[in-house]
């Protein structure tokens, strides 16, 4: 189950940065449209969940509130005395977004009550998130980083996921397949290369892949290169090097497919 999963975290795709702590008292929030993803957590109180296209969500245990995407919503006060909240933005690399955008929902709510094994780590959470001692807001955003990961692992357990790289950690013919295309995107890998890696015919194979992961082995192995050449290019490594090193003979092939996949050429996405 590990295969997908642990790919994800291990690259430190992923980041969330606290923007907020205290107690809401505004039962008029307007709808915010944030660029990025955002996590909540309502500490105490009761408080409404309010998305654009979506009903109102009443909250009244304490709860986290993620979501994965960009976009327009806000949390208000439904009593007098509010709710204490504390809030971060998130941000993702991109093999984390397409697990986020394949795999979870617009928001996702969970209790903190079902997130007893990490108890201790959100009672970190929440002091740092209150403390003005030294470091403290950095540890706050690494521990929500923890809380990130964990969420993303209670949604695969819980079969809560839609087709994507999160769902095919819980497939382990899959995920041997896609443990091949992260340990081996550097070199030839073809469909009977992965099918064999599963276990299962070609034709079967491929159409589980799809099924499991809601694109083509030869879809997910482009664009995880790809994902892994943004990193790189985000490090100023020369175009050319990254070519080799995701597993292109040329830079002129690896410029083209990055174009086809990105929208730009490397060069113009680094800058």
């Amino acid at each position: 189950m590990s295969a997908t999963y642990d790919h994800i975290f291990d690259t430190r795709s992923f980041q969330a940065e606290l923007v907020f702590a205290g107690t809401r008292c505004n039962p008029d929030n307007l709808l915010r449209n944030y660029r990025t993803g955002a996590l909540h957590f309502v500490r105490s109180g009761v408080a409404e969940v309010l998305a654009a296209g979506r009903p109102a969500q009443r909250i009244d245990q304490p709860s986290l509130v993620f979501f994965p995407h960009a976009g327009a919503h806000s949390l208000r006060a439904v009593e007098d005395d509010g709710f204490e909240l504390v809030c971060a933005f998130t941000s993702f690399g991109e093999g984390f977004s397409r697990a986020v955008a394949l795999s979870l929902p617009d928001v996702v709510v969970l209790p903190l009550a079902q997130l007893h094994a990490i108890r201790h780590t959100l009672e970190a959470l929440f002091a740092e998130a209150g403390s003005n001692a030294p470091g403290s807001k950095q540890l706050a955003d690494r521990l929500c980083e923890v809380v990130l990961a964990y969420v993303a692992r209670h949604a695969v357990e819980a079969g809560e996921v839609h087709p994507g790289v999160l769902a095919a950690s819980g497939d382990l013919r899959i995920a041997a397949a896609v443990r091949a295309i992260h340990a081996q995107f550097d070199q030839e890998l073809d469909v009977d290369a992965l099918a064999r890696e599963a276990g299962m015919s070609r034709s079967r194979f491929g159409e589980r892949f799809k099924a499991v992961v809601g694109e083509s082995p030869h879809s997910y192995l482009v664009r995880h290169r790809i994902g892994v050449a943004q990193q790189m290019l985000a490090r100023k490594v020369p175009v050319k090097t990254v070519a080799g090193r995701v597993g292109y003979a040329t830079a002129s092939a690896f410029v083209r497919k990055f174009r086809q996949v990105v929208g730009v050429s490397p060069a113009a996405w680094a800058r």
